[in-house]
């Protein structure tokens, strides 16, 4: 089993972040990255395209987006993977044009890699969905025991 929390940390505007590695069809291409965890976004990774080019991603077509202000968007999408810690989480990845753009982990990634998202004073965790349900057994277990 992966380890149970990966710690990451809080940005200079409160997001929560954690460093990565990214590549596509070849693992020696991977880089690593910073990327911020927006639960607001659906997908599983997107990234400047300028940043794509040399990790090997294996493109795969098109999606429109519906940005938060309404509008429609098109964007390139491409296979590829992602490293957090040693566990290597597989997905399709959404290419931003502009190369501003922070990396941003989805829904879709949280999904994927089994993870709860846990925002604290000190930082952040991405816990394992096995460990929050035996946190929660062991909650339910001493709630029934004093009620």
């Amino acid at each position: 089993m992966p380890p149970p929390i990966q710690t990451g940390y809080l940005d200079s505007y409160g997001h929560p972040a954690i460093r990565i590695a990214v590549y596509g069809v070849a693992e020696a291409a991977q880089q690593q990255f910073e990327a911020i965890i927006d639960t607001g976004f659906t997908g599983f990774l997107m990234m400047p395209l300028s940043s794509a080019y040399s990790l090997t991603l294996t493109l795969m077509g098109t999606a429109n987006y519906e940005l938060a202000d309404g509008s429609i968007c098109s964007k390139l999408l491409a296979h590829g993977s992602v490293t957090l810690e040693d566990e290597v989480v597989s997905g399709v990845i959404t290419l931003e044009e502009r190369n501003d753009c922070v990396l941003l982990l989805g829904m879709d990634f949280l999904r994927k890699a089994q993870r709860a998202l846990w925002v604290h004073e000190s930082g952040m965790s991405l816990v394992h969905d096995d460990f929050v349900d035996q946190v929660n057994r062991t909650l339910t277990a001493i709630h029934d025991k004093y009620s």
